[in-house]
């Protein structure tokens, strides 16, 4: 495959305008949630994070995925065994990294003193639950998104990242306000 500017920008900025518009979207969840917020600054802290991890495993996936369907050692098929294990391992390492990053965080808010009424264990709970729905929806959108750009002949490595952390920003806020009040946090 040769690659070109042309070709790229052509097939990735539609992806990255609708990018821009979720992205505003996001933006209005959280405004919309800043008393929240203010009352619970630990989750302010927490955003960046959420979706910086969940875009990453989902963009790495992809690259993987693209990489795979490009040299034919994975198959544009869910019944795959070779994307089942990557799936399987972005999904470990997605929930190591938000228990570790969950519990980094409240130490630091702890120092910090912005720690109001939530206990380590809630604070991990929400953190590990939302980041664990966060890397199932993103590892999906990756799968789907490398296959079908893959098969209408565009190249999954421009389309993989932009559509993944759009996906993953946007789920990560939603995510994150639907555990937090499953966890009857701030109610």
């Amino acid at each position: 495959m040769i690659y070109s500017w042309k070709k790229i920008v052509k097939h990735g900025l539609p992806i990255l305008l609708i990018a821009v518009v979720v992205e505003v979207f996001a933006g209005q969840i959280l405004q919309g949630k800043q008393d929240l917020l203010i009352v619970f600054p630990i989750f302010l802290i927490s955003v960046p994070v959420i979706n910086s991890v969940g875009g990453n495993i989902g963009s790495v996936l992809g690259a993987r995925l693209a990489s795979g369907l490009h040299v034919g050692y994975i198959n544009s098929s869910l019944d795959d065994k070779e994307m089942h294990e990557n799936v399987f391992i972005s999904l470990l390492i997605g929930f190591i990294a938000y228990f570790v990053l969950a519990i980094i965080i409240y130490l630091v808010a702890v120092l910090g003193n912005i720690v109001s009424d939530i206990t380590l264990v809630e604070f991990v709970g929400i953190i590990v639950l939302t980041g664990v729905l966060l890397v199932c929806v993103v590892s999906l959108v990756s799968v789907i998104t490398a296959f079908i750009s893959f098969k209408h002949g565009f190249d999954p490595d421009d389309m993989v990242a932009p559509v993944v952390t759009t996906v993953g920003d946007i789920m990560g806020i939603v995510f994150m306000f639907m555990v937090i009040s499953l966890f009857g946090v701030g109610i």
